[in-house]
């Protein structure tokens, strides 16, 4: 296929804006030559012959870049969307997790589980995300729950990183049962054409005990993969390291074996000095999620301090928007706020939504995503975004912040194939999902 007539952000080597382009994507999924004129590709032998079956498709003129990655959320939590809390609302971290998603996740059935991922999935393809890293928790459903999950994203089309969530706030057996489907998922992903992949899900350091947290060790020892663990989200979560360990929860989890450099340690709010020292040094991977955190009032992370330091920091919703423009926007400005600077965070920003998820994509998993590049999975998204200003490689962040965040995304391609082309989805009814996970929801909300 040819996506030809494209204004293109490469995000390559070069970081090349196109004003009018052309991208082959392979029938392999990758992307061949990327095009900066009018006239026709020098095509390979594979993309001559689609050129000759009529495989072409005319962006209009549209923004082409490479589709966004989330590198933290939770799928698990899009049918809470209206849900109402009994009793009074949630005045801290600990009261939210407790009223809200500790009921809601153990409620779930391997229905609540499908739908819920189907809609997250189909929401985050409708902003331009071609890839998620889902943290699952579902206590009374958890064996086979990724393999739900997995189903999702292969009938949308999206490229995911999955893995089950194991804690021992639900008693001994139902963390060896968390532990044993990471193990179990993690050899089934490996086996497979790699557009779902799998890391070894942990909830937090408060929720783990010496005993889980050695098994999970042990348990990943010889498939090597990396963790995904929550990590000083609130003051709770250090707190209670320091006072049952004598450590933070940075240092617990380095020094069991947890923290390396095919690890996401989600968030790191309430991380130290030596923290940063620690997180920098032993390349531990930091996923920033903005709006959550202001949502649940926990905190603001130090990335400045964190970027400064050299720890590489991406970014995630954390279940809160499938919107990673919003994350982006929110990321930039609770910084300035943070340090009363106006003059912070352009750079960083950008690097969070642009340039360092696809670096812990490639460094964890082996994913050639996020640019546009001979050789690089197509994972693409077109923008209705046409310019009003010049658009170069040196202002792209403020046409990013100030109009391709608010642009509609009209089609989104995934591994070479097409997600939603022309505003439609092409491999799912998202009006038939809508009914049927509406009606889903309806039975979850009574059992929660």
């Amino acid at each position: 296929m040819i996506i030809e007539n494209a204004r293109i952000l490469t995000f390559d080597s070069r970081n090349r804006v196109l004003d009018c382009g052309s991208v082959e994507v392979r029938d392999d999924g990758s992307i061949g030559e990327v095009c900066g004129t009018r006239p026709a590709l020098s095509l390979s032998k594979g993309a001559l012959a689609c050129a000759d079956s009529g495989e072409k498709f005319d962006a209009r003129g549209r923004l082409l870049m490479p589709a966004l990655i989330n590198c933290h959320t939770h799928l698990y939590s899009t049918l809470a969307r209206g849900i109402s809390l009994p009793g009074t609302p949630p005045k801290n971290f600990p009261e939210i997790l407790k009223k809200l998603w500790w009921r809601l996740d153990r409620a779930l059935s391997q229905q609540d589980i499908y739908y819920s991922a189907l809609v997250g999935v189909m929401d985050s393809a409708r902003c331009g995300v071609g890839t998620l890293v889902d943290h699952h928790s579902s206590p009374s459903a958890v064996s086979g729950s990724l393999d739900v999950i997995e189903r999702a994203f292969r009938e949308v089309g999206l490229r995911g990183v999955l893995c089950y969530e194991t804690t021992d706030r639900n008693g001994p057996r139902n963390a060896q049962q968390g532990i044993d489907e990471n193990v179990r998922f993690i050899e089934r992903a490996r086996k497979s054409d790699g557009l779902v992949n799998a890391s070894f899900g942990l909830h937090a350091s408060f929720t783990l005990g010496d005993r889980t947290l050695r098994r999970s060790v042990e348990a990943n020892e010889s498939l090597q993969a990396g963790f995904h663990v929550h990590v000083s989200e609130d003051r709770s979560d250090n707190e209670d390291a320091r006072r049952k360990h004598g450590k933070s929860p940075v240092r617990r989890l380095h020094e069991v074996g947890v923290l390396d450099d095919r690890a996401l340690a989600a968030h790191c709010i309430h991380v130290s000095g030596a923290d940063i020292t620690a997180l920098a040094r032993h390349q531990i991977n930091v996923v920033h999620n903005p709006q959550s955190n202001c949502n649940n009032a926990v905190g603001a992370a130090r990335v400045l301090e964190m970027v400064k330091a050299g720890v590489l920091v991406g970014l995630g919703s954390d279940g809160y928007s499938p919107r990673m423009w919003d994350e982006f926007k929110t990321a930039f400005h609770v910084q300035k706020m943070r340090a009363g600077d106006p003059r912070v965070a352009y750079a960083e920003a950008y690097a969070l939504a642009l340039l360092n998820n696809r670096t812990i994509a490639r460094k964890v998993w082996n994913l050639d995503i996020g640019r546009i590049e001979a050789g690089a999975r197509a994972d693409l998204v077109l923008y209705d975004y046409f310019p009003p200003t010049p658009l170069t490689s040196d202002n792209i962040f403020g046409h990013a912040l100030f109009g391709i965040a608010h642009a509609p995304v009209d089609s989104l391609v995934v591994n070479g194939r097409f997600v939603i082309r022309d505003r439609q989805f092409v491999s799912v009814d998202e009006r038939a999902v809508a009914e049927k996970a509406t009606a889903c929801t309806r039975q979850l909300w009574r059992r929660f």
